[in-house]
C-alpha cells in the first residue's frame, strides 16, 4: 500500500465535494484534459457506480460516504492492475485531515518498485494539489455547482 496524507482548512464537506464531483478534479489536478463524467453512480448522480474519465484513465467510485471516505477504483489508462484509491477525511480543528491510500498490482513482473515509486508522487501531487485548490476554490468551480 501507499499512501498521502495532507490537512486543509477546508471542511470534510467541501473536500468530499471536490473529490466525489468528476468535473472538479479538472478544476483542482493539473491534468492534460478536463475530467469528465461519463456514467452516473447506480442510485445517486455522484455515487457508486460513477464512472469518471481524466485521459487516458477511467474510474469508477466503488466508495461514497459523504463526508469521510471516498473511494475509486481504476478500470483502464494506468499502467498497473487492480488499482484502487481510498480517500478518508476526518475533521481537524478548524479544517480536515486527509489520508489517500492506494493499492495496486503490477502490470509487468518486477515493476512494483517503478510504479509504486510513480503512483506514490503521483498520490503526493495529489495532496498539495487539492489543498492548494481548497484555500482558494472560485464561485465556478464544478463542486460548488454541483448538487450532491
Amino acid at each position: 500500500m501507499i499512501q498521502a496524507t495532507a490537512t486543509t482548512s477546508a471542511a470534510p464537506e467541501e473536500v468530499f465535494r471536490h473529490l466525489a464531483v468528476p468535473e472538479a478534479w479538472g478544476a483542482w489536478g493539473r491534468f492534460p484534459a478536463p475530467a469528465k463524467q461519463v456514467r452516473n453512480g447506480d442510485t445517486t448522480t455522484y455515487g457508486v457506480g460513477t464512472v469518471k474519465k481524466i485521459w487516458p484513465v477511467s474510474e469508477q467510485t466503488v466508495a461514497y460516504e459523504p463526508y469521510t471516505h471516498f473511494g475509486y477504483v481504476a478500470l483502464s489508462g494506468l499502467p498497473v492492475r487492480r488499482y484502487r484509491s481510498d480517500v478518508h477525511l476526518e475533521a481537524s480543528g478548524s479544517g480536515t485531515s486527509i489520508r489517500w491510500e492506494a493499492v495496486f498490482e503490477p502490470l509487468v513482473p518486477g515493476t512494483r518498485p517503478v510504479a509504486r515509486f510513480m503512483l506514490r508522487a503521483l498520490l503526493s501531487m495529489f495532496t498539495r494539489w487539492l489543498p492548494a485548490h481548497l484555500e482558494h476554490c472560485p464561485a465556478g468551480c464544478p463542486a460548488r455547482r454541483a448538487d450532491l
